[in-house]
């Protein structure tokens, strides 16, 4: 990949991050969180995607948030109000811009009609604000290009009808400070081209404390001779505020490298000799000296950028010169990142525009390729493989624990844990990118189904590994657009069966005994079970005479091909929904299940293990192999007596723990590695609890011990096993299985109401 290449991907994935601020600050605004920190950052993600944009030439993407940007400005001035239609247009935008950002990336094209018609939209937004007329709709799919708010002017042959025009940026200014600064601002015609604004710049400084403007414009040439897409004005600024020099320079961040810049701290008995060593600034101020008193003190104390046009000089002057004194150098952005891109993450030095000026303990981060980090836990993995083998072919040596060999080895195994530990945080990520797929899907599922949702989330913060992460996407797209499409209903009936217009659909992340479990509910009308039923005897799914349960019928709608659908739609109908969601769970070693409650709505629980790479396990013999049981699974272990044991129905036995009577599981008949039951008092019963809070005993042969081992898809290098979670190496080199709990206990309780066959029998 070449530099070029490195630098738009840098881009492309800083946009990804802006456009999750911009949709998760909206969406906040929305909430009634329109704070002026929470406003700016949403400002800013639009400015910093245009900035980026606009160094890579993309122009549709440039224009759009340009005018999204101006739209966003309004509201952060205050003459814009965050109303439920206002914000409504801008999430649509902010889908525009994604939209706009994934063709520039990936190619296509981009719905220009819709965007066209967003632009009028949001065009009418900033007449709004002002008090004017909103301005005529812009034609679907043509360019545009926004009208000059300026004076017209002739060919430079005829009268030149203009008047100097100061702008007042009193109600910007912030209060002042100890350090003053002296900056000299020259931008450049590139800047303007990558749609950048000087006024911006300068109203940004304003809100860092007090400040004194002076426009210089003596390059600006005879009208025949000017170029419209040249930059001929430069900026002296002298501010006062309580920032240090770096909270001064962010204001830059954009334009720094397409502008003459330096910033200079000076001291404040200097004030009133502003300018004076400035030939250029000099000559204007001994002509503000010469008008009245009173133009005079305006000019002096008025907050404002004064624009003054004289009669034209015959030739250009060379551009004003910096400051005699030295300006420190520009800090200069990292090399893989784009020229005028989006500001530094958070965390990087010079980042985030809230937080602690850079070097002041805020946390430091790097790119790095997953590939990297995913060979990087791979090595560490097979360390953990090697140091148990170490240890155990130590202990086989003979070597006592007290020797110093033996400390040794328990030193080792805890030092190999904790890089174990801290590799593994490395990919732990909150859940919160996927999250913020979320609000989009929701509003366009309710667009096409016409109905009013809320989406609440809830636990975003919640980490787990990067891999499980990315498989969620699809099972939480699958469930979202079902829970909108046929848990809830429509308005008319909501509102019919006393509920709010609205519906709600919760989302929400929790650990849970060491795994990641997540909830998707909504309150809508609940499962029909009696409709359920019917289409799938109908779709010879079940026999219509089947007595189920109503935790059996709910999980009908998991089966292959079934779908309540009527007809066929952009939404469902095709059946290939929920038993997607099933499968992809299950391939992460997972589990789901419902609740539901006629007319009160629906649950769906997820739950993941936090890793695909390591696990604590228990051990075990049963028959002649040797099983891995989840540690978090375990609540604890005995040895039954003949008097705590119950036989009934044929082979199903339970067994007496204090109070409690729990199903007594035969771990080798379940996996087929045994015919006959094993003698109850003979092994060990390990008490389990599943995901869904049912508690059984698992009867093996023996324990082994507790050790934390490495997960090994079985799946992807052998096939799936039913009743097998995955496979790790033991310290001998032997291959060992890991037992999914969940899936043995169901099998058990579902075949007969106990037992009535083995796994192999419930793979069938």
């Amino acid at each position: 990949m070449d530099a070029m290449a490195e630098i738009r991907q840098t881009f492309f994935e800083e946009c990804a991050e802006q456009l999750a601020d911009l949709e998760a600050g909206l969406l906040a605004i929305e909430n009634g969180e329109a704070d002026s920190d929470t406003v700016n950052a949403v400002f800013r993600a639009v400015h910093s995607i245009k900035g980026g944009a606009g160094a890579f030439c993309l122009d549709d993407l440039v224009h759009f948030a340009h005018v999204f940007e101006t739209t966003l400005d309004e509201m952060r001035s205050g003459r814009l109000d965050s109303s439920e239609k206002v914000i409504k247009i801008m999430l649509r935008s902010a889908d525009a811009l994604a939209d706009l950002v994934t063709v520039a990336r990936d190619g296509g094209t981009a719905d220009a009609a819709r965007n066209a018609s967003l632009i009028d939209e949001l065009k009418g937004l900033v007449a709004l604000a002002k008090g004017e007329e909103p301005p005529a709709p812009t034609a679907a799919g043509g360019g545009t290009s926004e009208a000059s708010d300026g004076p017209v002017y002739d060919d430079g042959m005829g009268d030149l009808d203009f008047t100097p025009v100061a702008v007042d940026l009193s109600e910007l200014m912030g209060d002042g400070g100890d350090n003053t600064f002296r900056i000299v601002f020259k931008p450049m015609p590139r800047m303007y081209a990558k749609a950048n604004e000087a006024t911006r710049v300068l109203r940004d400084l304003y809100a860092l404390g007090e400040a004194k403007v002076i426009c210089n414009t003596a390059e600006v040439p005879l009208m025949q001779n000017l170029d419209p897409e040249g930059a001929y004005l430069t900026f002296t600024i002298e501010l006062s505020t309580a920032e240090p020099e770096e909270k001064v320079r962010e204001v830059f961040e954009f334009v720094e490298f397409d502008c003459e810049l330096s910033i200079e701290a000076i001291e404040s008995e200097e004030d009133d000799d502003f300018g004076a060593d400035d030939p250029d600034i000099a000559d204007i101020l001994n002509r503000i000296k010469a008008t009245s008193d009173d133009e005079e003190e305006s000019a002096a104390d008025e907050p404002a950028v004064a624009a003054e046009e004289d009669e034209p000089e015959p030739a250009p002057k060379a551009a004003a010169p910096a400051p005699k004194a030295a300006a420190p150098e520009p800090v200069k952005p990292e090399p893989a990142k784009p020229a005028a891109a989006s500001a530094p993450a958070k965390g990087e030095a010079g980042g985030d525009a809230k937080g602690a000026t850079a070097g002041a303990g805020a946390a430091q981060t790097i790119r790095v390729d997953l590939e990297r980090v995913d060979r990087l836990i791979d090595l560490v993995g097979e360390l953990v493989i090697h140091q148990v083998m170490l240890s155990q072919r130590a202990y086989q040596a003979g070597l006592a624990r007290a020797s110093d060999v033996a400390v040794g080895f328990d030193e080792l195994e805890q030092l190999t844990r904790e890089i174990q530990d801290s590799v593994m945080a490395i990919r732990a990520q909150p859940v919160k990118s996927v999250f913020q797929r979320l609000p989009r899907l929701v509003r366009e599922v309710a667009d096409i189904s016409g109905k009013q949702v809320k989406l609440v989330t809830e636990g975003e913060w919640t980490e787990v590994d990067k891999t499980v992460i990315e498989r969620l996407a699809d099972p939480l797209t699958h469930m979202i657009r079902n829970a909108i499409d046929h848990g809830l209903e429509k308005p008319e009936d909501r509102i019919a069966a006393g509920k709010p217009e609205e519906g709600t659909v919760r989302v929400a992340a929790m650990h849970r005994s060491g795994r990641i479990v997540i909830e998707i509910s909504d309150d809508g009308g609940g499962i029909n079970r009696r409709r359920v039923k019917e289409i799938a005897a109908n779709k010879g799914l079940i026999p219509a005479d089947a007595n189920l349960s109503d935790e059996e019928i709910d999980n009908l709608i998991f089966l292959p091909g079934f779908s309540t659908a009527d007809k066929i739609s952009s939404l469902s109908g095709r059946g290939v929904g929920m038993d997607v969601v099933k499968r992809s769970i299950q391939a992460l070693g997972g589990r789901v299940s419902i609740a539901s409650k006629p007319g009160k709505g629906s649950t769906f629980t997820m739950s993941l293990p936090l890793t695909l790479a390591v696990l604590d396990g228990m051990i075990v013999s049963v028959g002649e192999q040797t099983i891995v049981v989840p540690l978090t699974a375990i609540i604890e272990t005995l040895q039954p007596k003949a008097s705590e044991v119950k036989s009934f129905g044929g082979d199903a036995r339970l067994v007496q723990v204090r109070d409690t009577f729990l199903p007594l599981v035969d771990v080798a008949r379940e996996l087929g590695y045994a015919y006959e039951p094993a003698s109850a008092t003979g092994g060990v019963a390990i008490l389990v609890e599943a995901e869904n809070g049912a508690r059984s005993a698992l009867l093996v042969d023996a324990i082994q011990g507790q050790r934390q081992v490495v997960i090994k898809s079985l799946e992807a290098n052998y096939g799936r096993v039913p009743g097998i979670a995955a496979a790790t190496i033991l310290g001998d080199g032997r291959v060992a299985l890991i037992l999914d709990v969940d899936a043995v206990v169901a099998t058990s309780r579902v075949e007969g109401n106990f037992f009535n066959g083995s796994m192999k029998h419930a793979a069938e």
